[in-house]
């Protein structure tokens, strides 16, 4: 696919980040664009905002809780008695957590796998039948490379993340050859707010990432959509993120433990050996 014009695309997590900057950049291509998120405030300015610059394309907003079975529904609703129909989908609302499993409140992780694995389930499941009747649609997952390898600090998202994968792999094998095409990407690091609300409190120390794993958004969301276009699988934004990815990926976790034990002592606090070692972690998105 070359271009996206003439498609319905809707948003979710559309409010701030990668959400935000994935409606700027498709309100450029498509003809109407939703967006989606629970804070009507900011959700109301981007659309002021998109529409002052591409006054050719509608744009409607919906404030919707998607962490909740009763947002994800009335959000559906509202596409189904305004009669819109979705060509393309990019299932970006997410949030995350990161710190020792043993100390994270129930109440977060709950909410944290309704939003990153039945929030994208549910809304998945809603267009799909739409796309394969018109034979025409493109899903955007967003996932982590922490999907595909999991970290320590990061255990309930990674887990979450990686049923992103493995329901994403799944499903683009059923649906090959109907015409919609289903792309997961995995980004690194972000200055996003997701990035900084993943710590449980502000006093937390905050994540150290390499100053060569940062991507800006507008690359990220610009290479992504050069990927959905191009129908790939799956895609890593950004050259050296996608160089460490890869070699994250393929080293075996027995050689991964001890680096592990030497960057992420946080969850070695039972181990009197390595009190004194150094705290420092990378979750990424």
């Amino acid at each position: 696919m070359k271009s996206f014009r003439g498609m319905t695309a809707l948003v979710t997590g559309a409010s701030s980040g990668l959400g935000s900057e994935f409606a700027r950049q498709l309100s450029l291509e498509v003809s109407q664009l939703l967006i989606t998120s629970r804070r009507a405030d900011r959700l109301q300015a981007l659309s002021k905002e998109i529409q002052a610059k591409s006054p050719q394309i509608k744009v409607f907003w919906f404030p919707a809780d998607l962490s909740c079975q009763k947002g994800r529904e009335i959000l559906c609703d509202w596409l189904t008695a305004e009669r819109l129909e979705i060509d393309i989908l990019i299932n970006n609302a997410g949030c995350g957590d990161y710190g020792l499993f043993e100390e994270s409140r129930f109440d977060r992780i709950r909410s944290l796998l309704e939003l990153n694995v039945i929030s994208l389930t549910y809304l998945t499941r809603f267009v799909l039948p739409q796309m394969i009747r018109k034979k025409r649609g493109i899903i955007i997952n967003i996932g982590s490379i922490v999907g595909r390898k999991p970290l320590p600090t990061c255990a309930a998202y990674s887990g979450s993340k990686s049923y992103v994968h493995a329901f994403s792999e799944a499903l683009r094998l059923e649906i090959e050859g109907s015409g919609v095409t289903l792309t997961v990407i995995a980004p690194g690091p972000l200055h996003t707010e997701f990035f900084y609300s993943a710590s449980r409190n502000d006093s937390e120390e905050k994540p150290f990432v390499p100053p060569f794993m940062w991507v800006s958004l507008e690359k990220v969301v610009n290479e992504s959509l050069a990927a959905a276009k191009a129908g790939k699988a799956f895609y890593v934004p950004g050259f050296y993120t996608r160089i460490a990815s890869f070699l994250h990926y393929l080293t075996p976790s027995f050689f991964l433990k001890p680096i592990y034990r030497m960057i992420l002592p946080i969850h070695l606090r039972h181990d009197s050996s390595k009190k004194n070692s150094l705290r420092c972690s990378l979750p990424l998105q």
